[in-house]
Parts: C-alpha cells; structure tokens; sequence
C-alpha cells in the first residue's frame, strides 16, 4: 500500500542521495511553495527500522502524500498531512510555534567559533516533539482518526529541511513519513530566529551538506563563571551491561560491531560500529560509521563544578568536566564537559528507567531528543544555559558525530540522592559507552555546589 515518493534533497557525508521519477516530478510541479511530498518507506526499503518490533497491527494501513506549512500570524502555524488512500484522515497540527523547532544559539552567546559549531550542531541534531489528544486534529471521514492517539513531528539530525511525522495508535507507531519542510520558508525563520546572529546564506554549506565546522580551542568562560570546584569520587561501572529499554532495546540490532557487546568496555575501541544515519531519516547498518570510542576506554577524573549561566537569568547550574585516557595511550586525555545543568532537572530513579531521564544531545543549548509540545514552545534555547562539548588534550573542540557520542543522559540514584548516574550515549543512541557513578561532595548543596 505505501509508495515510495521521492523528495527534492541531496545530502551529505551522513545520508544517501536520490533520483526522482517522472511521476514525482510531476507532482513536485503542482506544488504550492508551502507544500511538500511526503516520503514513506516500506519494510523491504527500510529494512533496518528498529521500530518493526513495537508496531501497531494497523501499521500500513494509512497514507498520507503532502504536507502543507501555513503561517497564520508570527508564532502560529499550521500544518496539514493530507490523505493518500480511501482509509485514511486529514492530520492537522495547529497553533503551534514552530519557530521554537529552527535551530539557533542562545543569545548570550557572542563568541564567533561558538556560534559556529553552535548553529551547526543545532541543525544536526534530533528534536522530536509528542503530541496527545487536544494537540492534534484530524477530519472525521474514514477510519484513521479513531485509531490515533498521538502524534510526533520532528525535525531530526540531518540537513537543513529534513522532518518526520509519526502518528500511534494504542499499541504502538502507526504512521512514519519523512519530508522536507518548505525550503523558502525554512530558510526564512531561520533567518528570523537568527537574527543579528548568523544568517542562513553564511552556513548554507554545513547545513544543507554537512561540512565539517573547524577546530578551534573553547573558551569555557563564555558559557559560565565557575563558582565552586570539586574533584569528586566516581564508580566506573563500564565493565557492567546497561538496561536494554526503550530505544537502547530497538536499537541493539543497528550496533554493527562489536557483535553480541555485553558491556559498556565492549565498545571502547575504534572498531566499534553503528547504523548510519542516511536521507530521509532511516537507519542503514550496509554503511555503518565507525567511531574513536577507545578514547573513553580510562576515566581518570571528575571535576564537578558550581556554576552561574551567562544566560540573561543568571541560572545557578552544575558542570561536570571528566577526563578520559585513550586505550593504548592514557596519557593522551580528552575531556567530556556537561555544563549549564540545573540539579532540579535530575530525577531521582532506577538505572531500568533511564530513557525518561536528563537525555540532551552535544552542542549548545540545544532542546533535548524528546519532549513535549508545552517544553519545546516554553524552553525555548535563545535563553538555555545547556553545553555539551568534547575537547581535546589542547583544549579544542571535537566532532562528537565522529567521535560516536550523541550526548549525556543524568539522573540521581535511586536510593541515594548525593549519587549521580552519568551517562553517554552513542553515535545514533544505539548503544550506551559510558556510565559512572559520581559522588556529590558531602556538603549542602543549595550552599556549595549551586553558588
């Protein structure tokens, strides 16, 4: 029942290109300039898709072909998924601010390299938005409407334009369609969220194709004044599994190498592996990318450090600054800092629930992975206080996408509030490569760690 339609993208060093059909260009001719065809993938084109195991039995069922963008006012628009076979509904996601999805920088960020791998971890990373009943419409003709009860919309990690639609029935995803939101449009409200700050013109090669931001030392002092600093005891829990939930459960089949890991040390070397990421949106392990994780093989410290944000509320937060020795070589270290961290964020909960934990991906200010449409409309990252970068032994910045980490998840343990559960993720969140136990300093924290 699903066919295939081809959008109007090439991408770049993490994604594959496309031909168009006749058929398809036709269609591409009868769009309006705030409309776009929809993609959608069967299981034979999409073999790799690690949500096969947790579908709705009505997956299949629906269609949808075109997508249309309609600005009503400054912050209000509307998106419309049209049908595309006799069983299917009109989706209407409607006053929603999705100027709140372009990627940006926060506004204290001045520092020009800053902005730079800013603006273009922004783009390249994940931010898919749920929605529930009351946050979504649909018409009322046939038979799809009575079935879904949720609703995501994603822009997701590869170029410029690339988003998802994914509608749920009770017992699992329902719906997957891939398209490219209206370029004329996208280009304008990020010029619009941007403004004053970088233009889409200037970063038109990272975004659209992934081109490499340079190397350059951080100045950390741009995000933070340091208020206390602690080296503070860790439990090195790497030669332990992780719990297979959620995503880390669907995703074990997309980790190409090692085969069958059992624990975290299985994956720090640089033979480790994972699913690439390819255009429009979907997981392919025939061209895997291969990562640098034996530089987390040696935890060697933590620095946990009380800060306050440079962010216009002058947000009290946390950094954590850990250094890790390479496999083979630990006396080359390279540095994983998470800073702009409210304690009040960290939840306190079983390892077995982590999924629902402090889960954001490497950059600045970036809105987490997953969220609902109140954080994403409400946390806006003009005003974020958030960082997460990995810096080399000079202090240089390093592309975490090649590294093969996407990002930190924290929470406290469950039965002891002064423990903290660090964890990185991999390339793609396949996997987990990093989990330490750290030892909030035994001292108040309103007092000594939030200045």
């Amino acid at each position: 029942m699903k066919k295939l339609l081809i959008l109007l993208s090439a991408v770049a060093v993490i994604s594959c290109g496309t031909e168009e059909s006749s058929v398809d260009n036709a269609k591409n001719e009868n769009l309006k300039a705030n409309q776009s065809l929809i993609t959608e993938l069967t299981d034979e084109e999409y073999p790799d898709n690690n949500d096969i195991e947790s579908r709705s039995p009505a997956w299949n069922k629906y269609s949808h072909d075109k997508v249309e963008v309609i600005r009503n006012s400054e912050k209000d628009f509307t998106l419309i998924f049209y049908p595309n076979n006799e069983l299917s509904d009109t989706l209407f996601i409607e006053h929603v601010n999705l100027l709140a999805w372009m990627p940006t920088i926060p506004d204290y960020i001045t520092d020009d390299y800053l902005k730079h791998i800013g603006i273009i971890n922004a783009e390249w990373n994940r931010n898919q938005v749920k929605l529930v009943e009351g946050e979504f419409r649909m018409s009322t003709t046939n038979e799809e409407h009575a079935k879904t009860v949720r609703v995501d919309l994603a822009r997701n990690c590869l170029n410029a334009y690339a988003w998802e639609v994914i509608t749920y029935a009770e017992e699992g995803s329902m719906y997957h369609g891939w398209f490219d939101f209206p370029k004329a449009m996208y280009r304008e409200l990020f010029d619009e969220v941007n403004k004053g700050k970088v233009t889409f013109a200037a970063y038109k090669d990272h975004l659209e194709i992934y081109t490499h931001p340079r190397k350059e030392k951080v100045d950390l002092e741009m995000f933070r004044t340091v208020k206390a600093s602690f080296e503070v005891p860790f439990t090195n829990l790497n030669d332990q599994g992780y719990p297979m939930t959620g995503a880390r459960k669907s995703k074990y089949k997309n980790i190409v190498s090692p085969q069958k890991p059992v624990v975290i040390n299985d994956f720090l070397n640089d033979d480790t592996k994972f699913s690439t990421f390819q255009w429009p949106g979907w997981y392919d392990t025939k061209d895997p990318r291969s990562s640098t994780l034996s530089m987390l093989a040696h935890p060697q410290k933590v620095l946990l450090n009380g800060t306050i944000s440079n962010n216009k509320s002058k947000d009290e937060t946390i950094e954590f600054d850990i250094s890790f020795g390479r496999a083979g070589d630990t006396s080359y270290v390279s540095r994983v800092v998470i800073g702009g961290v409210k304690l009040s964020e960290l939840k306190q909960m079983p390892i077995e629930d982590y999924n629902g934990a402090f889960k954001y991906p490497m950059g600045i200010g970036n809105h987490p992975f997953y969220e609902g449409l109140e954080s994403v409309q409400s946390n806006l990252t003009q005003n974020s206080p958030y960082y997460a970068l990995i810096l080399d032994p000079e202090g240089k910045w390093v592309d975490s996408h090649f590294f093969g980490v996407d990002g930190p998840i924290l929470h406290l343990d469950e039965n002891d509030p002064n423990i903290i559960h660090f964890w990185l993720l991999s390339f793609e969140r396949h996997a987990m490569v990093t989990h330490l136990t750290i030892e909030l300093p035994k001292l108040k924290l309103a007092e000594e760690i939030q200045p």
